[in-house]
């Protein structure tokens, strides 16, 4: 992702990448050979402190989000770039927040999918009425709640204007050790979310055949239903027939996430649409399914439980594993999937 990161940065006429940190020598190396980077560090507290930043971008692992991106802000950056997911709990994302408020920091998440146009043509059609009033809402995917779980509530939530949570409900499973990029995630869960609004979500990750459908997402209102296929298009059914929409992308869309990160930076009345706010509100409802499974309960928002309710339940010997023996998602393990 710090490739991806460093490329979008290139290829913007307002931004270039002047310096970077990884603690493995060889990617340094060629990281800084491919980007004409001069400055890199082992570590990122030098690089901080020695070089002038005005955007820093996170694209470690989760469970060192938090950290780095509330040293970048105490640092006196103008604007962070946290991948997604935000960050593995609520305390952390509490300390996000609370950081990037008091020092003045345009704090953004890695929820770009959000300006992809056609995502924003289904927000549009929804506002607009194109289904009437949003009752249910489904979606899935598989890969764990803090993987695929993130962008699928970002956008549904993004679609639906953004509305704020009432009540989760939710189950996992974890019967093996199963790990993404280090933090450990269940096999399988299925959240409901009630909106304030009054509009349901349910999702499901990694639930037995036959799914919902990877990479879309419907939507089922009083009068109409929508479905979005990620990235590709969107198809609603109303009254007046049956609409297939896919706008074209245009070059100077790749960079809409940074053209309005530098706006906001740059005295801009309007909230980044990728903003840390909203973001602590998609981990809010990823903790609060977590939560839902460890009290056997709804779970009302706010959520007040600060630590990780999933690794919370592990180290209690709740979620013992039938089939034990560590293995992360990134680096599959075939013998504990074939079984």
């Amino acid at each position: 992702m710090g490739r991806a990161h460093a490329r979008a940065y290139e290829n913007h006429e307002l931004t270039e990448v002047v310096a970077a940190a990884d603690p493995d020598e060889e990617t340094r190396g060629d990281f800084a050979k491919a980007h004409g980077v001069d400055e890199t560090f082992e570590t990122y507290e030098p690089m901080l402190e020695r070089v002038d930043l005005n955007v820093v971008s996170v694209c470690t692992w989760h469970s060192t989000h938090a950290r780095m991106t509330v040293d970048a802000a105490e640092q006196g950056v103008d604007g962070v770039f946290c991948e997604k997911p935000m960050c593995t709990d609520m305390g952390e994302a509490r300390a996000m927040v609370e950081a990037a408020d008091r020092n003045d920091v345009v704090l953004t998440v890695g929820h770009q999918r959000r300006y992809d146009p056609v995502h924003e043509k289904a927000r549009e059609l929804v506002a607009d009425g194109a289904v009437g009033e949003p009752r249910f809402v489904s979606t899935g995917h598989r890969d764990g709640l803090l993987n695929w779980g993130t962008h699928l509530v970002d956008l549904t939530r993004y679609v639906l204007g953004d509305p704020e949570t009432a009540w989760v409900v939710g189950q996992v499973e974890r019967e093996t050790d199963r790990y993404e990029r280090g933090v450990p995630v269940e096999d399988r869960c299925l959240g409901q979310v009630c909106f304030e609004s009054g509009t349901r979500l349910t999702l499901e990750m990694d639930l037995p055949e036959p799914d919902l459908g990877e990479r879309q997402i419907e939507v089922h209102g009083s009068s109409g239903s929508l479905r979005l296929e990620l990235g590709e298009e969107v198809t609603v059914r109303n009254e007046d027939g049956t609409a297939t929409y896919a706008p074209e992308r245009d070059v100077s869309s790749r960079f809409s996430y940074l053209d309005d990160m530098v706006a906001v930076m740059e005295g801009a009345e309007h909230e980044h649409r990728c903003s840390a706010h909203q973001a602590r509100q998609t981990i809010e409802i990823l903790m609060s399914i977590y939560e839902s499974a460890r009290t056997n309960g709804v779970v009302q928002t706010p959520l007040r439980t600060l630590s990780n309710p999933l690794q919370h339940m592990i180290e209690n010997g709740e979620l013992e594993p039938e089939h034990p023996g560590e293995y992360d998602i990134r680096i599959p393990y075939r013998g504990i999937e074939d079984s």
